[in-house]
């Protein structure tokens, strides 16, 4: 068994069929399935079942694939402590974070370690679990709801970075910005609102008051994207209103381009978290974990 052997394996399990994985590892058709066939031979069981012109794991190539990600995952991290020119780390990002997170982490990284290049994947925090624990990501920082804060899977280590309440935000330009008396839910409802498809869907997409009054969805226009960069940027180019946690828009508020309404909402809390395998030791992901404690202990806007 070698590293080939096991990037092949990773790669059938993961498109399904001989000619995709063979085209994601860059190798013949023929050559792949004999690669798989050796393996095979050598383990002496079978690790797939034949579906049409699909290749699906049987139970023991889904245990092979669990630590056959786990190996590749280990000599990634290690070829980046070794300074090698073609490492490579995944970090996975909740769709709750400010607007220089990723900018901040990647250039103190880089610091460290001139020759890494960072991957970023972008997703809801359940997404993110389930990536940490097969191996697609080497770590996440995620926002997650504090009443789901003890969801996170036992095999992973979590630990608490940051605290974010909600708010309604709107452009600097937009009318109820420059309104000094109390704005009334049927204000409120005449605006459309903007939309984040991509959030997970427990994440209230409305506002609720302390008055127990709330908005009607029936009552509201609603502008839907796919990404919360692309929602800000909306945001701020438009009449759109939105109801996101603080940090997502720090550094838009701080720049002036977003205010927050002054609104009597009721607290909704979302926790930070950086997350990664309990089973992985690196030290580049030790120092990742520095950088962004250190980032959250400071100011998230500078």
């Amino acid at each position: 068994m070698d590293m080939r052997q096991l990037k092949h394996l990773v790669a059938l399990v993961e498109t399904g069929t001989m000619h995709a994985a063979a085209e994601d590892q860059y190798i013949s058709q023929p050559g792949l399935s004999s690669s798989i066939k050796r393996l095979e031979s050598e383990l002496g069981i079978s690790l797939f079942e034949r579906e049409g012109r699909g290749m699906t794991p049987n139970v023991r190539g889904q245990g092979l694939y669990q630590h056959a990600k786990l190996i590749l995952m280990q000599l990634r991290l290690a070829r980046v402590e070794l300074n090698d020119t073609q490492s490579k780390i995944i970090i996975g990002l909740g769709d709750v974070r400010a607007s220089n997170f990723i900018a901040n982490l990647t250039e103190r990284l880089q610091q460290q370690f001139p020759n890494l290049a960072l991957e970023f994947f972008e997703s809801d925090y359940e997404t993110l679990y389930e990536q940490l624990e097969n191996g697609g990501v080497d770590a996440a920082f995620v926002g997650t709801p504090d009443d789901h804060i003890h969801n996170i899977p036992s095999s992973l280590i979590s630990s608490t970075l940051f605290h974010s309440g909600f708010g309604v935000f709107c452009s600097s330009d937009h009318p109820l910005a420059r309104n000094t008396k109390k704005v009334s839910i049927a204000e409120l409802e005449s605006w459309p609102w903007m939309v984040n498809t991509s959030a997970p869907a427990i994440t209230p997409i409305l506002p609720y008051f302390k008055n127990k009054k709330t908005l009607s969805e029936a009552d509201v226009d609603f502008i839907r994207v796919d990404s919360l960069h692309m929602g800000k940027e909306l945001v701020i180019c438009s009449n759109c209103l939105c109801h996101l946690p603080e940090l997502a828009v720090a550094v838009e508020v701080k720049q002036g381009k977003l205010v927050r309404l002054d609104l009597a909402l009721r607290a909704i809390n979302i926790t930070i978290a950086g997350l990664r395998r309990s089973n992985v030791h690196s030290r580049v992901l030790d120092q990742a974990f520095a950088i962004v404690e250190d980032y959250f202990k400071g100011s998230v806007t500078e």
